[in-house]
């Protein structure tokens, strides 16, 4: 069986417990994970400042290649319309 029957005395009265045998090791497995998870949430938020200069250089990034494509798309259509003049 995974329960133990404990006699525990509580205001003068004495009580049978029925108490799993794993159920402390389960509670502080959970209390270890959970200060693991907020560790994690504290750590994280240490990183908001590097997070938004990444967003500030792939914005800038992401802006410099629009006006290169549109750059090439340019010259190309130009030379089009100069060799398509110079075929006539």
């Amino acid at each position: 069986m995974n329960e133990l029957i404990e006699m525990e005395t509580q205001d003068g009265r004495t009580w049978a417990m029925a108490r799993s045998r794993w159920g402390k090791r389960v509670a502080k497995v959970g209390v270890a994970l959970s200060t693991g998870a907020m560790a994690g949430v504290a750590a994280a938020a240490d990183h908001s400042e590097k997070i938004n200069t990444a967003f500030g250089d792939g914005s800038t990034n992401v802006g410099a290649a629009v006006t290169g494509v549109i750059a090439l798309v340019a010259i190309v259509t130009g030379l089009g319309l100069i060799v398509s003049i110079l075929r006539r």
